[in-house]
């Protein structure tokens, strides 16, 4: 049987390091043939998300991860209403 080199790519969370299918690190992680393909299968799963710029995180609810995601959004707008005077503080 010869033994050849097989390349594959795993979904890795950029906040955590945790990877894609494995709950225990003595579990297999998922894997696939190509970048797109894991993507593709994170995209799939709802706890999951892969950004626009290709970052990979797991939807887990703690503080590091809630930044991660806050970081992505836009800052908020300011509120300003017509007539409204500005308060000096």
């Amino acid at each position: 049987m010869p033994i050849k080199l097989v390349t594959c790519h795993v979904a890795v969370c950029d906040v955590c390091a945790t990877t894609y299918g494995t709950d225990h690190d003595d579990q297999c992680a998922v894997h696939c043939t190509t970048r797109e393909a894991a993507a593709d299968l994170i995209r799939a799963d709802r706890e999951w998300l892969v950004t626009t710029d290709g970052r990979v995180i797991c939807l887990i609810g703690d503080p590091a991860h809630q930044a991660a995601l806050d970081a992505l959004l836009p800052p908020a707008p300011a509120a300003v209403c017509d007539g409204q005077l500005q308060l000096d503080l």
